[in-house]
């Protein structure tokens, strides 16, 4: 098992890794938006939550972007989404074709297609969402699982059961991009540096995101940065700055793996 003094000194050298590739400006820039971040209407946390719902693999190749969805979801009032559409999501769908049909493959009569998937997910979003009254009273929701690791990573348990398609990453995203810096995704990018740099030896969801917020325990930062940071590795995109430095991950496993703390 990786000790404490491992975990931050990878901490520690990503962080380094980054700042020697970008500047601490640049790097700054790229984190500052998870702590400042936060919603003051319940449109916008259905509008993030119908973003990282389309964030699901693949989809992004597949589905229109949010903002041309609009006025279709009613400006993103998840109320008024529930009364045009109800529980319905073939009504939906058939929206969705009569709109994008002609530039996306929309197939009603394939269960697997992206968009009768994606289409049943924004109607479970907003129907757990009018379940809330006030951007408040979902805020108060959310906070009540900040006790520790596993109560924290119990909501994203939760938003996989109660909102179709999610899954416990996409959920994790929906959290983090909303605000929420207790939660960080374990995306494909984390689960390669942290496999390989012996973070962890099983790649699972759930055994990446609690590393996250171990080390963000250790090095007293959010988890939000945490994931970012490695993020940032592993993709290579600053999108607060036109600099450029590709993907970063195999050099920086052969880092960690060429040296040591002492």
């Amino acid at each position: 098992m990786i000790t404490d003094d491992k975990l931050i000194w990878i901490y520690n050298e990503a962080y380094t890794f980054l700042e020697h590739k970008v500047g601490s400006n640049v790097l700054h820039r790229a984190l500052d938006y998870y702590e400042t971040y936060k919603p003051t209407e319940l449109n916008q946390i259905f509008r993030r939550m119908v973003d990282s719902l389309k964030n699901k693999q693949g989809y992004t190749n597949f589905i229109a972007k949010a903002d041309e969805m609009k006025d279709i979801l009613c400006a993103f009032d998840p109320h008024q989404v529930i009364n045009t559409y109800g529980n319905d999501w073939e009504l939906l769908l058939d929206v969705y074709k009569d709109t994008f049909g002609a530039k996306y493959k929309i197939d009603p009569n394939n269960k697997r297609n992206a968009w009768l998937m994606f289409s049943k997910g924004v109607l479970s979003c907003a129907k757990f969402l009018v379940s809330f009254k006030t951007v408040d009273e979902f805020d108060a929701f959310v906070r009540s699982f900040f006790f520790n690791e596993y109560t924290i990573a119990a909501l994203p348990m939760l938003l996989d059961k109660e909102i179709f398609g999610y899954g416990f990453p996409l959920a994790c995203d929906f959290l983090k991009e909303l605000g929420y810096t207790k939660y960080g995704k374990p995306d494909v990018h984390l689960k390669d540096i942290f496999l390989q740099t012996g973070i962890v030896d099983d790649d699972s969801d759930y055994e990446i995101f609690k590393q996250i917020v171990k080390i963000g325990h250790l090095v007293n930062r959010e988890p939000v940065i945490v994931d970012k940071i490695f993020w940032l590795i592993g993709s290579g995109l600053f999108y607060e700055s036109d600099i450029k430095i590709g993907r970063q991950k195999e050099a920086f496993i052969s880092h960690v793996k060429s040296h040591t703390t002492d």
